[in-house]
């Protein structure tokens, strides 16, 4: 007698089939991710330039429906652009320079304050013991071994000494040079990218469609078209929000008599494409200075407004100036910058935010576009045929019923 056949229940069969579609999903995702690492001189200046074009495309699309040629009209917007940040940085590094040399002098005396009540204080340490806790301190913060901070009272030669110190500053400005001949040729295929981005767009992207048969060609172009109204209602929201949170923050350190504050509402601004993250670090920074050169009253001043602006942001500007481009949960959010910043640094969590908006996108797209677009379709269809069923049935051959309905009405007045 031949064993009964062992049946697998229903829900662990669903289960397992959805488990491994997962998994495959995220092993490409990984792939792709592993891939695109190894790719940065090419993906970081691509997903610049698409930030830029985020911004850049509207005014140079205004100038082109004025009847500017593409390749004047790209040229006018680039300058333009280039004049505003060229006009900020004339105007932002007088007022640093100005303001640096006080701010030294105050962090100077706090450090010379702190030093004296260590030692006069209630904990009654020693000048060397305190000297000894700051070289630790200097040592953790620069990230020197322990090795190195012991060989400080070591009596080695000089000549060693010599050679180490020189090894350092020679791998120093190795390094140093190549992060700046990575950051210029970064710098340079952004704005290249960027150009042809600006000028070339549609004609790309229409290349592309044609490649592709038309029942494809239209899911691909819905979801183009979806994640590039994602992503410019992203950065132009988060520029206004930027914007507004650095005037607030601005209005408010000037209130308090913090200086820098040209500096801080620059990093305000910029902060504002790290959404929460960013806006206590620029707190963070501000709150700094303030201690510094006000004290820890002015310290917690502006840690309160930082709350305050952060509460704005969330509660009243995000929502109207992001609309519905950027639909995420705080927690999604949250989750989204800490994978970013885990697998690609700080490029991580500048693109996480939007890129997980866009994925949310093309899933909605890939759910519920489709069913649309063939609604859409059969309904341009049937009124195609209504139109060419009332031509047909016009009285006078050759002319349409809009225009037999039009002479009829000029002739009854």
């Amino acid at each position: 007698m031949s064993p009964q056949p062992r049946h697998v229940p229903a829900w662990l069969d669903t289960f397992t089939a959805i488990a491994w579609r997962v998994l495959l999903v995220f092993a490409a995702g990984f792939v792709v991710v592993v891939a695109l690492s190894h790719l940065s001189v090419v993906v970081v200046p691509v997903i610049g330039a698409l930030f830029v074009s985020a911004i850049l495309v509207p005014p140079a699309r205004w100038l082109r429906r004025h009847r500017w040629p593409p390749l004047l009209a790209t040229l006018a917007t680039f300058l333009a652009a280039a004049a505003v940040v060229a006009g900020i940085g004339a105007w932002l590094v007088p007022r640093v320079t100005d303001q640096w040399k006080p701010l030294r002098q105050s962090l100077a005396q706090n450090v010379d304050d702190t030093r004296h009540w260590l030692i006069t204080g209630p904990l009654h340490l020693s000048p060397s013991q305190v000297d000894k806790y700051a070289n630790e301190a200097k040592d953790f913060l620069e990230g020197r071994s322990g090795a190195a901070a012991s060989n400080r009272g070591s009596n080695s030669s000089s000549s060693s000494g010599a050679a180490i110190i020189g090894g350092r500053l020679l791998r120093g400005a190795a390094s140093g040079v190549r992060f700046l001949v990575h950051f210029l040729a970064g710098l340079v295929l952004t704005i290249v990218i960027s150009f042809f981005f600006v000028k070339d767009g549609s004609v790309m992207s229409s290349w592309i469609l044609d490649q592709l048969q038309p029942s494809t060609a239209a899911t691909v172009q819905a979801i183009g078209e979806r994640s590039w109204i994602t992503l410019t209602g992203y950065v132009r929201g988060t520029a206004i929000n930027g914007l507004v949170n650095a005037i607030l923050m601005s209005v408010g350190l000037l209130l308090l008599h913090v200086p820098l504050v040209p500096v801080i509402a620059v990093m305000t601004f910029f902060g504002g494409f790290f959404p929460i993250v960013g806006a206590f670090a620029s707190g963070g920074v501000a709150a700094m200075v303030a201690l510094v050169t006000k004290g820890p009253g002015t310290a917690l001043l502006v840690v309160g407004l930082t709350i305050v602006v952060h509460h704005v942001e969330g509660y009243l500007v995000g929502p109207i100036v992001l609309g519905r481009a950027v639909r995420l949960h705080t927690v999604v959010v949250l989750l989204a910058l800490a994978a970013g910043g885990e697998l690609a640094g700080v490029l991580g969590a500048f693109v996480a935010v939007p890129l997980t908006a866009i994925v949310v996108g093309i899933v909605d797209e890939l759910r519920h576009g489709r069913p649309a677009r063939i609604a859409a379709a059969a309904a341009a269809a049937e009124a195609e045929a209504v139109e060419s069923a009332a031509v047909e049935e016009s009285p006078l051959s050759g002319e349409p019923a809009a225009a037999t309905w039009s002479r009829r009405s000029r002739s009854t007045r």
